[in-house]
């Protein structure tokens, strides 16, 4: 008898208050999450089930999503390409101690922050104003950088091209952080416009993978080296390799003990329900990854126990332009001039 194939449940919005859900809307430019990486990323948009997809379902209306995944790349070809993304995402760089940028700089988190004070209705939101400063203070471009699962090949293997020796792919972890945050004047900005944080490689099933990658010996230590890289530099992490080889939080919630996690976990039943070739994911394992992603997207930039998260829980965002129950019918054109509702 075939065995049965674990599915994802559906992906749903949180819900959110009425009166913010109505008056939570904004005239200014929605943020933007910039997803780096090898096929893992690229794959995650390619299906309706894809973790890129789900968190374009999630954040629909508050924030853009966008991929630039690419199959096959280590972190040595992601570091070459990454001024060509960053020039499309943030415009052309400039240096820290150019006083033109810095003055523009500083000019634009004026008008931002005005911006941001126009975006709730006072008539209707009842939320305190601490409550009012997190809901609008969040980042503008917040990048996950997922390199490791090519890296981590055997330097022996049949894909030995993409392999990227330890040092190297740490070095360029690094690299990649350290020219995001120093980019241009949206890196230079005091006011948190940039967040970047990282994604470890998932775990590989390595009888699947045989000749080409060893999960415990190899992969393992990539991931290790990606959550040392995002302590020494200060920024989140999600680690996929330990949190894909638990079971999802839907799975957990239908176990009555954590003896059924240790058991996923020693019984390898992660490789069945969350690997398709033993490296891609199955629908489930996208859910898992989304799962994890969206833990570290949530959570505050450093929350009650020291955790650092991204600051963009998607009930924090203010949807973009307003509701349509709140537009003029005569006149609609004057509810999309600045703090006009």
């Amino acid at each position: 008898m075939e065995m049965m194939v674990p599915q994802p449940p559906a992906i749903t919005i949180p819900p959110v208050p009425s009166h913010i859900y109505l008056h939570h809307t904004t005239l200014s430019a929605r943020p933007k999450l910039i997803l780096l990486g090898d096929s893992i990323t690229e794959l995650g948009s390619s299906h309706s089930q894809g973790w890129v997809t789900s968190l374009a379902i999630r954040y629909n209306r508050r924030m853009d999503v966008i991929n630039r995944g690419m199959n096959g790349y280590n972190s040595r070809w992601g570091l070459a390409a990454l001024p060509l993304i960053l020039e499309e995402i943030l415009g052309a760089p400039s240096h820290q101690d150019d006083t033109v940028v810095s003055d523009e700089c500083l000019e634009k988190d004026v008008i931002e922050n005005n911006d941001a004070e126009c975006e709730m209705n006072a008539n209707n939101d009842q939320s305190s104003s601490t409550d009012k400063k997190e809901m609008t203070q969040h980042p503008q471009y917040a990048f996950l950088i997922g390199y490791g699962a090519n890296d981590s090949c055997l330097p022996d293997g049949g894909c030995s091209r993409h392999h990227v020796a330890l040092d190297e792919y740490a070095s360029n972890l690094t690299k990649m952080i350290h020219l995001i945050q120093t980019w241009n004047a949206y890196s230079f900005s005091g006011n948190k416009k940039i967040a970047v944080a990282l994604l470890t490689p998932p775990p590989c099933d390595t009888e699947k993978q045989k000749g080409n990658r060893d999960n415990d010996k190899v992969t393992r230590l990539y991931a290790e080296a990606c959550r040392q890289v995002a302590s020494d530099m200060g920024i989140p992490v999600v680690d996929a390799w330990n949190g894909m080889q638990l079971p999802t939080i839907v799975q957990s919630e239908q176990q009555s003990s954590t003896k059924s996690s240790s058991s996923f976990s020693n019984n390898q039943q992660w490789k069945i329900d969350y690997l398709s070739d033993g490296l891609h994911l199955t629908p489930m394992g996208n859910y898992r990854l989304y799962e994890l992603v969206i833990e570290v997207l949530d959570r505050s930039m450093v929350d009650g126990d020291g955790n650092l998260g991204m600051g963009l829980a998607v009930t924090n965002l203010p949807r973009s332009y307003p509701d349509h129950s709140t537009i003029d019918a005569t006149e609609p054109e004057t509810s999309f001039m600045a703090c006009a509702f």
